[in-house]
């Protein structure tokens, strides 16, 4: 009887260690799973600061700020979201994406009037010098300039590149041209006459459409990436200034209308505008972008530093975000 009860006692015993193990067990695990959590960030580029804001993208809780000689109005995250890429005139600063303090800064000396920046699959930076009249490669890990692309125009403003970074495209605005460049080749392959100054660009998500904003001529212009040449353009009732893809059947582009900036939804399928932003949105329109972690539509306002947030489907604003000052171009990306 004695035998039973103490083999009672040390089995409960046992079982309370199992449980306690076990429990201690997922609660470390559920800990080392937090630490290493995927969480998404904002970075707004701001003329007036000079510099770049870094928000967690969800809560729009400030992470840090940077201030930076000047501001162009651009930058990009690395592939890995630990570094902001941010051009100002003849510099490239390399900003840690969790206290925004400067990596490095390459002076790019004679390659001046630095601006439109993307990112390479490769971790390459691409950055137009329109004083050069080039697109800079960069090689992000030893940030030296490996190579000039020419672009043929002192105008080179934008760009956009393939996913295999073999091909860019560079808008070169006043010169009313855009330039295809040979990435690996480092030559420049053609010139597309737009026949009006253009603004921005943007590739479709499937790389069939390079997609540009005629401003003066109030349309957006649609290029097939397969021959270079003008598939068809869509007038919009105000000033097209640049353009994102939701998806390959959605496209928003932002402007101006009598003075007021305007966000329309493009259906490429049926060549027209299918809907039209009514709320108030401010008068000089930085840059409109697409939050991958929320789906709404973000266009920045300069002149009230406020950005709105839009809902895709009913194309009303939803909420309003007070930047710092002056606020340009706006990216997102997902951070180990």
């Amino acid at each position: 009887m004695v035998q039973n009860v103490l083999f009672g006692d040390s089995m409960r015993k046992a079982t309370i260690l199992i449980l306690t193990f076990a429990c201690l067990t997922f609660f470390a695990a559920q800990s080392a799973r937090s630490q290493f959590r995927r969480h998404h960030l904002m970075l707004i580029v701001s003329k007036g600061l000079p510099g770049v804001t870094i928000y967690d993208a969800d809560s729009e809780d400030v992470v840090c700020r940077a201030k930076t000689e000047a501001s162009l109005g651009e930058a990009a995250f690395s592939i890995d979201g630990h570094t902001a890429y941010v051009p100002t005139e003849h510099s490239l600063h390399f900003i840690g994406t969790s206290d925004c303090k400067d990596n490095y800064v390459l002076d790019t000396g004679s390659d001046q009037r630095l601006h439109g920046i993307v990112i390479g699959i490769s971790g390459n930076i691409y950055v137009t010098a329109e004083a050069s009249k080039s697109v800079l490669v960069i090689n992000s890990g030893t940030h030296k300039v490996t190579a000039h692309v020419p672009t043929g125009s002192e105008y080179s403003h934008m760009l956009v590149i393939t996913r295999d970074e073999a091909k860019a495209y560079v808008s070169n605005v006043a010169a009313k041209t855009l330039s295809v460049l040979d990435i690996p080749g480092r030559k420049l392959l053609q010139q597309i006459p737009t026949d009006s100054e253009n603004q921005r660009v943007a590739l479709s998500p499937d790389q069939h459409w390079l997609v540009t904003n005629l401003g003066p001529d109030h349309k957006v212009a649609f290029y097939r990436t397969a021959d270079n040449q003008l598939d068809f353009s869509i007038p919009v009732d105000g000033v097209p200034f640049t353009a994102k893809f939701a998806r390959s059947d959605t496209i928003f582009e932002a402007g101006t209308q009598d003075g007021k900036i305007r966000v329309w939804r493009i259906d490429p399928q049926q060549k027209k505008v299918v809907a039209t932003t009514t709320d108030e949105l401010g008068t000089s329109v930085g840059s409109l972008a697409v939050n991958p972690f929320n789906g709404l539509i973000y266009v920045s306002d300069q002149d009230s530093s406020k950005v709105a947030e839009i809902n895709p489907a009913t194309m009303k604003v939803e909420k309003r975000l007070y930047a710092d000052k002056t606020p340009d171009c706006i990216v997102f990306k997902e951070v180990d």
